[in-house]
This record gives structure tokens, sequence and C-alpha cells, in this order.
């Protein structure tokens, strides 16, 4: 399928999808903003190297704890690392891989090696085993506040957390959840920001002029999403929705051009995370130290297992 909506992409390419708006940019490289000077961002690479080394500690605990483990294989990391946290496109993506949805719909889900295994045991057992993964229901758990936000609590009996607090560091969790907090902070004040609604404003006028009634820059995503709940397992209609949504993708991204939207989500997120309480700077200088500290180790054990 996956092959069929590239086809599908060259295809609407080749009929002329050229000509859609603000095609003298494209090959300018686009601004590519990330929160917090991307310190939550990964590559495709960096991701499948911390999983790799989060599930060998993961099985580590779980045989400590009598108990057998398979590593469970990595996801898309691929897609992941591409996405923007700002939903901004790039037109070679939008072209070939239009907003991810269609695809992501028809994907199976990574088989976990320990289903089987799982399902055989007793309940008892079973609940022993998914207690030491995953923390007992009754086991200790550490309370995270969120400034200005909810409390998240982390079980710090399970197998996961030692894996994470032995990867990274003991504050990972805390460190983790605060800045992901924080980054989400930037992105809702960055994206309601002057320029950038002005921006948007552009955009929706852009995708009028191609035939596409949308105020904002979610409304395609929200219908198609729609649209694929409606299709279920109608192979013929999934097929369509794709085509549809590669069509859409493509002039989204020809309009984000023409807007200068990447450029304005630029713009308006230095002034954002300028205006950030300075008491911040040391949360991110520890939490980059831990993540530059599990990249080490997880690409040296990489290394090793080669």
């Amino acid at each position: 399928m996956r092959r069929l909506l590239w086809l599908t992409a060259a295809a609407l390419l080749a009929a002329g999808c050229s000509t859609a708006p603000g095609g003298g940019a494209a090959a300018v490289k686009q601004p590519d903003p990330r929160p917090l000077g991307g310190a939550l961002h990964f590559t495709a690479a960096e991701s499948a190297a911390l999983h790799a080394a989060e599930e060998q500690e993961v099985r580590k605990c779980m045989a400590s704890r009598g108990f057998d483990y398979d590593a469970v294989p990595v996801g898309d990391v691929g897609r992941r690392a591409a996405e923007s946290p700002y939903g901004l496109l790039t037109r070679n993506r939008a072209a070939q891989d239009g907003y991810g949805l269609t695809v992501e719909r028809l994907r199976k889900p990574p088989v976990d090696p320990n289903a089987q295994r799982v399902s055989a045991l007793t309940e008892r057992d079973r609940r022993a085993w998914e207690g030491a993964l995953k923390g007992a229901a009754d086991g200790p758990r550490e309370e995270i506040e969120l400034p200005g936000g909810p409390t998240v609590s982390v079980p710090t009996d399970s197998c996961v957390t030692a894996a994470s607090r032995a990867l990274y560091s003991a504050s990972w969790e805390r460190d983790h959840h605060a800045v992901q907090h924080l980054r989400n902070t930037v992105v809702k004040d960055t994206l309601d920001h002057p320029l950038v609604k002005s921006a948007e404003r552009k955009w929706a006028a852009c995708m009028r002029d191609e035939g596409f009634r949308y105020e904002h820059r979610e409304d395609p995503l929200v219908a198609l999403k729609k649209r694929l709940d409606s299709d279920g397992s109608d192979a013929a209609a999934l097929r369509a929705t794709g085509r549809e949504e590669l069509r859409i993708a493509v002039r989204d991204a020809a309009c984000q051009v023409e807007a200068s939207v990447a450029e304005q989500v630029s713009r308006a997120q230095k002034q954002v995370e300028k205006a950030l309480p300075s008491a911040h700077t040391s949360l991110l200088e520890e939490f980059r130290a831990a993540r530059d500290t599990a990249l080490r180790r997880a690409e040296a054990r990489t290394a090793s297992t080669a």
C-alpha cells in the first residue's frame, strides 16, 4: 500500500502538481524549528539506538527477577523524526507520504515477541510478569508535579523505569516530563503568536484559491481522519482516501511555502523562548547532559553488538 501511495504521488506530480503555488521556492530549504534547541528531538538513528539499549536494560532487569523477556522491535522512528511539532510540511514529504495518515492507518503494529509467552501464563504469573515490567498496581510510585500542569505518577519498581534510569539518569523521568511540559508550552504559545496567526490566514487564502475551504492548518487532517474512519477496512475507499490525502498535502505544503509559515513559526518561537524564565536554563542543561550520556551509551552498545 505504501508503494501504491508513492506511485500515486509521482503520478500527481507528473500531472501538474508543480504548478501549485510557491513552485519557485521548491528548491529553497525551509526552516525546521524545534522547541528548546531540539532538546526532545532525536534522529531516526538515535531513536533506534536508544530503543535497543533500553530494551537490553529491560531484559536484564526482567532476568534478575526471574522472568524471560524478548526485546520489542522499534517502531517507525523515521516518521517520528520527520514530524514537525508545528505541523509543518515539506513539499517532498507531502508528495511522498501526504500527512502520513493513510499509511499509518494501514500499518500493522510491531509484533510483541512476548505476547504468546505471556498469554500462556496463569493469571497469577501473568500479573507478576506485567508487574515486574510496568510496576505493580499497588507498588511504590513517584509523583511528579509539573509547574502549572498535572501531576504525573511514575512506578519506581518497574523494569521500564529501571532501564530508563540505567541508560539516562536517576532523575530522567522528572526532568523528561518537565522538559516535555515546557516544550508543549512553547509550541502552544508559538502557534498562538500573531506572526503565526497572520501566516495561517495567508495559508488559508492560498488554500481557498486551490479549492479548499480551510480556516486552520489542522482542518485537512481532521477531515481526512473522519474519512478514514468511515472507510473502515474498504480497500478501494482507503486507496481513494490515500490519493486525496496526497493531493491535499501537496497543495498544503505549497501554500505553507507561499505564506512563509515555517519562517514565521521560527521567528515566533525565538520570541517565545526569549521570554522564558531563566530558571529553565539549569533544567535544560541537566536534561541535555543526560541525553548526551544516554546517546553515547546506546551508540557504544550498538557498536559492541555489531
